[in-house]
């Protein structure tokens, strides 16, 4: 995974510039520090010249920004370690690394033997007493270096959960909401023990326990304590950095009053300087991307039984990461990759207080950003609402988006009750994320997210009530009749009260059975078109009742069918039959005739409960 970046000692050194003849392949590498140094060739050397015995170096950052050499013995070769990749050992005694091992942060550092570069450190062992550990050829590196620059094309989602609109509907049906983490299936896991990749440390600062939590969990990363150079210049403003093999180099992530980064090492550069090859490894191995990235300052190593790290932090957006593949990672100094700008403002409990906000960007993917909007509104409510006591949460989340039909915003409002304090982590699974993950991973287009703003408030109490019972103050039921519906409601301490909805029957009822549902407005959803269009399913995302309200729908018999032209409500069921496609694999979706009311209320209501009715002929005079 992605370490920290490196830089060559500050005294003179030779650059080495690399050419391409024939089959050999050569790499363009700045191997001195100092812009007046030298400039002269140097090959890569394959794997069929390395020998057990040979000695080199390599060159990485030990702390500060500036590189630095240790020297390396070539153990032996594995061929085929990977598919067709070679992993060559090596074991260094540098003092330096005598207590720590391999550390990680270290992948991508340069080894060269005899003048001639031969890959990137990038794999160890975990629990490894000894400096052991093994390389990356350079050519399976260049192979990465050679693909296109593809920013339309955008990384799937990982697979480790539904996402995107499937993600939605999951949550709309109450699906997939299980507070416990997923089993890892066996097909989850590498069966063969050995060499792994090291691992990116992902450097994260302004951010607390919970939300440190949210990214290991979301990219399988482990978070590292760093730091951050605050609110980065944006790009143009900022100088170019002459890059050379063993720089520290980060992804970026998430830049402002937060930062989160995977950091790792400069392997390659190109004789222009615009071309880099970095870790020796994938970071998430998502193919193309479109990712910023920053060159980056080493504060020291903190050594490990299990795996030591550097710990560090990113300093001024570079360039971008453009691709994600296992033999490295590729970047470009020349362009820049989109961020999405985030204001966060939360009201804590305390009126008295002033609104507390956050500004940060986040990179734009379609299983990136979701996650880091979660995080990044975790942290702040986490921050705002330490205290385990009842608290309500209302979350207003305003979307800038721009789709193939132009630019529109949305706004989606949700409100929830925490009995013993916010869990930030549980903001993952919110109306606002889950809106944000479908835009971006749906059946028609990948939407453009120019700008979120997050609105939080938090209140103390527990203005909740749950529906315990409902039932009619009559024993028939006419159609066209309006009935009357008690309600009984359960206050969180308790306390009951009985409320009285007035409800009219339909009058075209007669001889059926209806079904009264009286629910709580988070469980309820209105009814919408199938979607035709990204714009359609934007809207469909935006359509909710208010938490605090109550809906009374009548159900009955007869059916109706949402089509991508809209509601055909009252179908006979000769019409139904003959509308409904038997013979296609895509269902139609069908549902119940109703009538409904919205009810609005001064507590949050929870619950859901039906009643069954036959309808009676409505009286004649």
């Amino acid at each position: 995974m992605a370490r920290r970046r490196i830089r060559l000692p500050s005294k003179p050194g030779a650059l080495f510039l690399a050419s391409f003849a024939g089959i050999v392949t050569a790499a363009a590498i700045f191997v001195g520090a100092g812009s007046d140094a030298a400039a002269r060739k140097t090959e890569t050397m394959p794997v069929s010249e390395i020998k057990p015995g040979m000695k080199g170096h390599a060159v990485t950052v030990f702390s500060g920004d500036k590189s630095d050499r240790f020297e390396i013995e070539i153990v032996d070769t594995i061929p085929n370690y990977l598919p067709r990749q070679d992993a060559i050992l090596f074991r260094s005694t540098d003092p330096r690394m005598a207590h720590s091992g391999i550390v990680g942060g270290m992948s991508g550092s340069p080894i060269y033997i005899d003048g001639k570069m031969v890959g990137a450190l990038a794999y160890g062992w975990r629990f490894n007493k000894d400096a052991l550990g093994a390389l990356t050829p350079i050519d399976n590196m260049l192979e990465v270096g050679n693909l296109p620059y593809r920013p339309d094309v955008r990384p799937h989602p990982s697979g480790r959960s539904r996402a995107g609109a499937s993600g939605w509907a999951d949550a709309m049906l109450g699906l997939d909401t299980s507070p416990l983490p997923p089993r890892r299936r066996p097909d989850e896991l590498d069966p063969a023990s050995g060499l792994v990749q090291l691992q990116v440390p992902l450097s994260v600062a302004g951010l607390g326990a919970g939300s440190s939590r949210m990214l290991a969990e979301s990219f399988g990363m482990v978070p590292v304590r760093g730091g951050s150079s605050g609110t980065m210049p944006p790009p143009e403003q900022t100088p170019k950095k002459k890059w050379q093999p063993g720089d520290a180099v980060s992804v970026v992530l998430v830049r402002g009053d937060s930062s989160v980064a995977g950091n790792g090492t400069v392997t390659w550069v190109n004789p222009k300087g615009d071309r880099l090859l970095a870790f020796g490894h994938s970071m998430f191995n998502d193919g193309p991307t479109n990712v910023p990235m920053a060159d980056a300052r080493v504060h020291t190593i903190i050594a490990s039984v299990e795996r030591s790290v550097k710990i560090s932090s990113p300093q001024t957006i570079q360039g971008l990461m453009y691709q994600d593949r296992q033999p490295a990672i590729a970047l470009r100094t020349d362009v820049t990759a989109p961020m999405i700008p985030v204001h966060t403002e939360i009201q804590g409990p305390d009126p008295d207080l002033p609104t507390r906000t956050y500004q940060n960007h986040v990179a734009f993917g379609v299983d990136l950003t979701p996650n880091l909007l979660s995080v990044v509104l975790a942290e702040g409510v986490d921050e705002a609402a330490r205290d385990s006591v009842e608290v309500v949460l209302q979350v207003q989340h305003e979307i800038s988006l721009e789709t193939s039909r132009g630019t529109r915003d949305i706004v989606i409002d949700e409100e929830a009750f925490f009995p013993g304090g916010v869990i930030g982590r549980m903001l993952g699974r919110s109306r606002g994320i889950l809106a944000v993950s479908a835009m971006l991973d749906n059946d028609f287009e990948v939407g453009r997210i120019l700008g979120v703003r997050q609105r939080v408030r938090l209140e103390y109490g527990a203005p909740v009530e749950t529906i315990d019972k409902v039932r009619l103050g009559r024993d028939q039921v006419r159609a066209g009749e309006v009935v009357r519906l008690e309600v009984e409601l359960r206050g969180y301490k308790g306390e009951r009260r009985t409320e009285i909805l007035p409800l009219r029957i339909p009058d075209d009822a007669a001889g059926q059975q209806v079904q009264i549902q009286v629910a709580g407005g988070n469980f309820v959803r209105p009814y919408r078109p199938i979607p035709g269009s990204l714009d359609d399913l934007v809207t469909t995302l935006s359509s909710a009742y208010p938490t605090r309200s109550m809906i009374a729908s009548v159900y009955r018999e007869g059916e109706g069918l949402s089509t991508r032209h809209g509601l055909i409500h009252q179908l006979p069921d000769s019409v139904l039959e003959t509308l409904v496609d038997r013979g296609s694999t895509v269902d139609s979706i069908t549902f119940k005739q109703l009538a409904r009311r919205v009810i609005p209320t001064k507590t949050i209501i929870e619950g859901e409960h039906n009643v069954k009715v036959d309808v009676l002929p409505a009286k004649t005079f």
